[in-house]
């Protein structure tokens, strides 16, 4: 590339920048045609995670030093049902009330609208999220057929006296929520706990005192000899659904293989995934053509759709990015690509046509 066409085109990229800039500062801030529900979803999961705490306090577990917004959601670093390493920023931030309001952002972009039923599968990773799932499904009218786990991994719902299932529980005891997990087990490894740490250091002592805390309280745990058996199960009980939500990263939902590598974030792009006995719930969904949503890599996520991440206060209800949508004058972009592919298109023929004269010359 000669001297002079690298200069044209360095140009042609300064100018794609300005416009890009322009384009950006002039765009409008809109907010969601929907954002009253989103707002009165956050409220409620203010009064739904205020009577889980004053329960959580009640039983004897003073909040953890990381908890630095004092919301009282987050577990502790290891307990006995700790399954694994989890990242303390997001735990801390799916506490927040912004949560309900992306769940009901996320569920409108499915296109799930009031009567409609949903499947999930819950995580006690992270209880904030999935209270916030029940609580933009209660405000939106919206049927929930869900399982929940008990293994959590660090800062999750790990505490051994008060459980996922429990917390659910606290919330439909005080009229703040209409459902209760259909389908409750211990998670981790197998979906039976296998890698919980009491199980791991043969110490099962808080274990097996939890579980019949837990059947005493009508909570029956499943147990299935195979991962497709529960799989299966699963999918019968959830029925005919209008979309799958899957929150955190336990087995059920991502699978037992490598595939949820790939899955990315938030509302999933339909695709037709390659099916094995591995596949968990996202992957068998996904196949058939359900509208999936994936809460995890959770950075990402806020960064995609305007919820703070980790920050230090909790945001006013309604002020966040996840209120809005932003609209972009769609003739600047039409515009600016046109001009760019003319420029484009005219620094090609004169230097083609240079060349010609130049070799013209020479002859």
């Amino acid at each position: 590339m000669s001297r002079r066409k690298q200069i044209l085109y360095a140009l042609l990229l300064l100018f794609l920048t300005a416009a890009a800039a322009l384009i950006y500062v002039t765009g409008k801030r809109v907010r969601l045609s929907y954002a009253e529900e989103m707002e009165a979803a956050s409220r409620l999961h203010v009064k739904v995670v205020q009577a889980v705490k004053e329960e959580r306090l009640a039983r004897g577990y003073a909040l953890v030093p990381e908890d630095t917004l004092e919301l009282g959601l987050l577990g502790e670093e290891i307990t006995a049902i700790t399954t694994s390493l989890g990242n303390l920023e997001a735990k801390r931030t799916s506490q927040l009330p912004d949560m309900a309001a992306l769940f009901v952002r996320l569920l409108d972009e499915a296109g799930v609208k009031k009567g409609d039923t949903v499947g999930a599968s819950f995580s006690a990773s992270f209880p904030g999220a999935d209270l916030a799932l029940l609580c933009a499904a209660d405000v939106m009218e919206v049927k929930v057929i869900y399982s929940a786990t008990i293994g959590a991994s660090n800062y999750g719902a790990n505490l051994p006296g008060y459980v996922l299932p429990e917390m659910i529980k606290t919330a439909v005891d005080a009229g703040l929520l209409s459902t209760m997990p259909q389908m409750v087990s211990l998670g981790g490894d197998g979906d039976r706990g296998d890698n919980m740490l009491g199980y791991r250091m043969e110490e099962t002592e808080e274990i097996e005192a939890m579980i019949s805390r837990l059947k005493e309280e009508g909570f029956t745990l499943l147990e299935f000899d195979s991962f497709e058996a529960d799989i299966a199960y699963r999918m019968e009980r959830m029925g005919d659904i209008a979309a799958f939500v899957n929150v955190g990263g336990n087995i059920l939902g991502i699978g037992n293989n490598e595939a949820s590598l790939s899955f990315g974030q938030g509302l999933l792009k339909p695709s037709k995934p390659v099916l094995s006995a591995k596949s968990g719930l996202v992957e068998q969904y996904l196949a058939l053509g359900v509208p999936t949503v994936h809460f995890l890599n959770l950075k990402q996520l806020c960064a995609e759709t305007g919820v703070p991440f980790d920050p230090l206060s909790v945001p006013e209800i309604g002020t966040s990015e996840v209120y809005y949508s932003h609209d972009y004058s769609k003739a600047g972009i039409a515009g600016a690509g046109a001009l760019a592919l003319a420029a484009s298109l005219a620094i090609e023929f004169f230097e083609k046509k240079r060349k010609q004269e130049a070799g013209e010359k020479e002859t």
